[in-house]
């Protein structure tokens, strides 16, 4: 029916090793409340919507990045299996 969501680009259940669950635990960690602060000023209007590019390179300097080569590699070994 019209109101079921899609689920077709859900990432899959991915096993992450210990080591990759350690690092992502230390990146997402900060990278998570950082954005939950900033997308209420956002909302809110305490920063204004000009900012969202640095907000973004902000993340990205937090080891974002990182993060998803991680799960890539989760996911390519799922794939693999």
């Amino acid at each position: 029916t019209w109101m079921q969501p899609k689920n077709d680009k859900l990432m899959p259940p991915v096993t992450l090793t210990s080591e990759e669950g350690d690092q992502i635990g230390s990146i997402m960690n900060d990278i998570w409340t950082y954005r939950d602060e900033m997308i209420n000023k956002f909302i809110m209007g305490a920063e204004p919507i000009e900012n969202f590019d640095k907000f973004v390179d902000t993340i990205k300097g937090m080891g974002i990045d990182k993060a998803i080569e991680i799960y890539q590699a989760a996911l390519e070994r799922f794939n693999n299996r």
